[in-house]
Formats: structure tokens, sequence, C-alpha cells
């Protein structure tokens, strides 16, 4: 299922990170927030093995950016440290809409 979800998954688009004022079809700008369509909601099954794969994910970006005392996250500048705490901040928001699909019975 990792391969099904992960497999053709497009760059987001975020008015918010580009300051652009373009719209697509994909996306609906309300008072500064994106909004994206909505996908059918998964089954608690489907929404913890989704959690699953999105707290790996977290971890492996978090490891990255601070796990082993690189400094890599220092030296990667503003630009790239911001996409990196946006891309944590859009999976842990994730992993927390999953968790209570999960709990759903």
């Amino acid at each position: 299922m990792a391969k099904r979800i992960m497999a053709g998954r497009s760059t987001p688009q975020s008015s918010r990170r580009s300051g652009s004022s373009n719209s697509s079809t994909t996306t609906n700008n309300t008072r500064g927030t994106t909004t994206k369509p909505t996908a059918p909601t998964p089954t608690p099954d489907e929404a913890r093995e989704l959690l699953e794969i999105k707290l790996s994910q977290l971890n492996s970006l978090l490891w990255c950016c601070y796990g082993d005392g690189n400094g890599w996250f220092e030296e990667a500048g503003e630009k790239h440290r911001d996409h990196m705490l946006w891309i944590a901040a859009d999976l842990a928001r994730e992993a927390e809409m999953l968790l209570e699909v999960s709990r759903r019975v």
C-alpha cells in the first residue's frame, strides 16, 4: 500500500510560502490558508497504516535535521530549513488527523 500512496504524489502548491496570488484548480485560498479538495476518508485500518508511514517519514526527516548532531540543518540555509519545518508540520498535522480516524470504530 505504501507504494500506491507515495507514487504520483505532486509537489504541493502553496501561496502562503511563495507569496504569489496565483490560484490553481486544485487549491483554493481563503484568508491566507490553503485548502485542498477533500479526499475520501480512510477506514480506521487504512488510517493506522497511513499513520505508521507518516510517523516514519517524520522521524526520518527530523533525524536528518537534528538527530545525529552533524550541523547539516544549520548549514542548509534559511529557505531549506523553512521548507523542512513546513514538511514536518504537515506530516504532524496529517498524523494527528489519521490518529483521530484510526480511533473511530
